[in-house]
């Protein structure tokens, strides 16, 4: 914020010795305006009338100060009131009180020295300015005196505010990596951090990893009291006490792909962002859908498949085996279908309407997958162990499993 300047003009055409005598009447006028505030109820709640009338004294007294050193004494009484505005935002105090407070030591400086009117009666040097003309600058130099100290306090005060925001962001940024540190950091510092960044500890976290959606410029609309680290590659967040609460998520979604982790513990939270990083990743491969909120829990085999990628490459190399000799076209409608009548649990009616072909259709294949892998098919564990190579290779597009010719109203074997 760029202050109001001090306009030293009115105090410099004022003789030191002004500000030298005025000052001698500090004191009464302090109290008499102190009765004042007291009387009418003007003082903000707590504030002790001791602290007050030393506030006003100090007013006024920086006044005399400029009076008495127009040149250099504005820079001290700057600082001073800078200060002021820096104290009130870190005690959620509203700037208008020292305005207010401003206001009125002005107010009862012009009445002291009207009051005292017969100290500015010309006594030194023959060519001092009149009583009248004194008078007339010194209100100049009032009002220019109240408008640049404001303008310093509400610098002051906003200085401190945007540091204050900084600081927050800083402590709340610390307390997200070491909650989400592996192995987890000591409670100790986690607690007096967590105090610091006033984000109260709660029970069960869910970690929250996004990735900008593509064409995309907006900003992340985060809640409040959300964790945030956006200065990473891989920006995250920690959502508290999550169960109920996804739906704070959802405004990020248009703009960005947001996968959330499962619900742990908060000593599990690095857990839950490495469950929602996988996540991430698998919708921003088309692995899983990436609309609204995807949820790491509701991608169970997709995820434990990512996880085991390697091993299920290997693994599928003996169980897919008797699909191997077949044209592609074939071992491509065949494997669809294998799919869809292990998800299923052999039911041909319900998988039938996943592939949107006729359940007859589906009956033929399962006949000759059952010539093809014999027992295989009526062992639990290899069903198992087939649908999740079979989510390996064709979970991306398990919602589009259709064949062109039945599409078309063919039953084709």
């Amino acid at each position: 914020m760029t202050t109001t300047p001090l306009d030293a003009r009115p105090f410099a055409a004022i003789p030191d010795w002004v500000g030298t005598r005025l000052r001698g009447a500090i004191g009464t006028v302090a109290d008499e305006l102190l009765h004042e505030m007291l009387d009418d109820g003007r003082t903000a709640p707590g504030v002790d009338a001791g602290d007050l009338r030393a506030a006003i004294e100090t007013g006024l007294g920086h006044f005399c100060d400029l009076l008495e050193d127009p040149g250099t004494g504005w820079d001290r009484v700057a600082t001073f009131y800078r200060a002021i505005g820096r104290r009130m935002a870190r005690d959620g105090r509203d700037p208008a009180e020292t305005h207010q407070a401003l206001r009125r030591s002005t107010l009862a400086a012009w009445r002291g020295i009207t009051a005292f009117s017969d100290l500015l009666e010309k006594g030194e040097g023959t060519q001092a300015p009149s009583a009248t003309n004194l008078l007339s600058l010194l209100v100049e130099a009032q009002f220019s005196y109240l408008d640049a100290v404001t303008s310093v306090v509400t610098a002051g005060y906003q200085a401190e505010a945007r540091d204050a925001v900084e600081t927050a962001r800083l402590r709340r940024a610390r307390l997200l990596a070491l909650l989400l540190a592996d192995p987890p950091a000591d409670p100790r510092v986690i607690g007096a951090l967590a105090r610091q960044a006033r984000w109260p500890l709660p029970r069960t976290v869910a970690a929250v990893a996004v990735r900008r959606r593509r064409g995309s410029a907006a900003r992340l609309p985060v809640p409040d009291d959300l964790l945030v680290d956006f200065g990473r590659p891989e920006p995250h967040m920690l959502l508290p006490d999550p169960d109920g609460r996804a739906a704070l998520l959802e405004p990020l979604t248009e703009d960005w792909v947001v996968a959330m982790g499962p619900a742990v513990p908060l000593v599990r939270a690095c857990e839950s962002l490495r469950w929602a990083r996988d996540t991430l990743t698998l919708a921003q491969r088309g692995a899983i859908p990436d609309a609204g909120v995807v949820r790491s829990a509701e991608n169970l085999p997709a995820l434990v498949v990512f996880r085991a990628g390697e091993l299920i490459a290997d693994a599928a190399v003996t169980r897919l085996a008797p699909l191997r000799g077949l044209a592609p076209a074939q071992r491509d409608r065949l494997t669809r279908t294998l799919l869809a009548l292990l998800e299923n649990n052999f039911n041909a009616a319900r998988a039938s309407k996943r592939l949107r072909v006729h359940p007859q259709t589906v009956r033929y294949r399962l006949r000759q997958l059952e010539g093809l892998f014999g027992d295989d098919l009526r062992d639990p564990r290899r069903c198992l162990e087939m649908e999740l190579i079979l989510h390996a290779r064709h979970g991306a597009n398990g919602d589009r499993m259709t064949d062109d010719a039945e599409v078309l109203g063919q039953r084709v074997p």
